[in-house]
């Protein structure tokens, strides 16, 4: 080889050789940390008559030679002769799993679905794996249920990545990882009844492990803040990637905790749950409208509907700054409603639970003079059989009605031959339910309306 040739060698591999020092040089820190979390995290193994490192290595271990490094981490002398009973932690990153399971049990609206690259359509009982990715449009909603019978929620514009779906196979033990990275998730965790088993939710800037509870994460999207709160159980929270970080706080039931970009670390006493005014009325307008009993801590207010008092499938929700939450219109039915109050330090409180029934029934009138006399028109909508009853009073909307016919099943009635005066008329609709099962009758009255007869 030239001299020149040499040169140019030594040249390019001197320069590939900066490009990979600054590659490790601008790694990013939060990137560093997460990897570092993630290698360190281990599972305690006692060990059984029987047992050699040797032999767990090539059952439960990923690779045979993977014994070497526990027998390093432990500080082992002899890796075929370890006492009975003794204690050792080996990564989790060298342990065998089988896949675990998950699937879409409730779904509404536009919800999105991929892995691989690929975008999977969403079906119910659709099979959710590892690496999966998930995000909810406006309006929209899913469920998952996990192979423990843990669920998981996700509310709208919400997105969440599935990164652990595993069951170990040496503790026969789950481990499940779940990252949000924007809008809002609902952990409904099953009790876990081995002490290897792990459920763990992160955000960009904190994480957080439960063993067994119910509680909302939460990303701010304006501030960047990560709000986990506890309805019911236990959880920890730590500020950044690993729950080693000594920044670390228990967040029991009716408690929440909030880490920052800056990673400091809040905790703060939840609001107790509102009072809905009249939640069991039934819900009969265009729109479904809640009004909350009003306290001053209280600066806004949730509500959730859902066909399931488990809130499995979300139909609907709302948040509002008022004390009157008007939601969009849903089909006829029984449901659930959830209310819960945010405080002035932005965590949201304890959850309420209602249920209502919604049975759409509108009626509006109109009287105006015909040809034979006044006429009196109504309209309305709703499903099922509507019977009508009119009634007109003179006078004073306490007085007996001098027309007062029900029955009717046409929507217009003519008066003829009204003498002067002042009256008030109304007209209320009784409607059947369209469900055999429901033999509830639902009715409802216009507001008095007045009309002037002179000349």
């Amino acid at each position: 080889m030239t001299f020149e040739r040499r040169k140019r060698k030594y040249l390019k591999c001197l320069q590939l050789s900066s490009l990979l020092l600054l590659a490790s040089v601008f790694v990013s820190p939060h990137i560093a940390q997460a990897q570092s979390s993630a290698n360190n995290e281990r599972v305690e193994y006692v060990f059984k008559r029987g047992d050699t490192l040797i032999e767990l290595a090539g059952k439960y271990m990923r690779k045979r030679s993977d014994y070497v490094t526990v027998q390093r981490l432990n500080r082992i002398a002899n890796p075929r002769f370890i006492p009975v009973g003794k204690t050792i932690s080996i990564p989790f990153r060298l342990l065998k799993y089988r896949p675990s399971e998950a699937s879409l049990s409730a779904f509404r609206g536009n919800v999105s679905i991929a892995r691989d690259g690929q975008t999977i359509a969403p079906v119910t009982g659709l099979d959710i794996a590892e690496g999966s990715r998930l995000a909810t449009a406006a309006g929209s909603f899913l469920t998952l249920e996990l192979e423990d019978g843990s669920r998981i929620s996700m509310p709208s514009n919400s997105k969440m990545r599935i990164t652990r779906l595993r069951h170990i196979l040496l503790t026969d033990s789950v481990d499940y990882e779940l990252a949000v990275d924007s809008g809002r998730m609902r952990s409904k965790v099953t009790p876990f009844d081995k002490k290897a088993d792990r459920y763990r939710v992160r955000t960009p800037v904190a994480v957080s492990a439960v063993r067994g509870t119910d509680y909302r994460t939460r990303v701010d999207e304006a501030t960047g803040s990560a709000y986990s709160e506890t309805v019911e159980g236990a959880i920890e929270v730590a500020a950044g990637e690993s729950l080693d970080s000594a920044n670390i706080v228990s967040v029991p039931a009716g408690t929440g905790a909030a880490a920052t970009v800056t990673g400091d670390l809040a905790k703060a006493d939840l609001l107790t749950p509102p009072e809905l005014v009249d939640p069991a009325k039934v819900q009969s307008e265009e729109t479904l409208e809640f009004v909350v009993a009003p306290r001053e801590a209280a600066t806004a207010h949730r509500i959730l509907v859902s066909t399931d008092a488990g809130f499995v499938d979300i139909v609907t929700e709302q948040l509002s700054d008022g004390a009157t939450i008007s939601l969009p219109g849903i089909e006829d039915g029984r449901y659930f409603a959830k209310a819960t109050a945010f405080g002035r330090d932005g965590f949201e409180g304890m959850p309420a639970t209602y249920s209502f029934k919604r049975q759409l029934s509108t009626l509006s009138g109109s009287a105006g003079k015909g040809d034979f006399g006044y006429r009196f028109k109504w309209s309305g909508a709703g499903k099922g059989k509507r019977v009508y009853r009119f009634q007109l009073l003179l006078g004073d909307t306490n007085a007996v009605p001098i027309v007062d016919e029900a029955g009717l099943t046409r929507d217009v009635i003519t008066l003829s031959d009204l003498p002067d005066g002042e009256y008030y008329w109304r007209v209320g609709v009784t409607q059947y339910s369209v469900d055999p099962e429901d033999t509830d009758v639902f009715q409802k009255w216009t507001d008095f309306e007045k009309l002037t007869v002179a000349g």
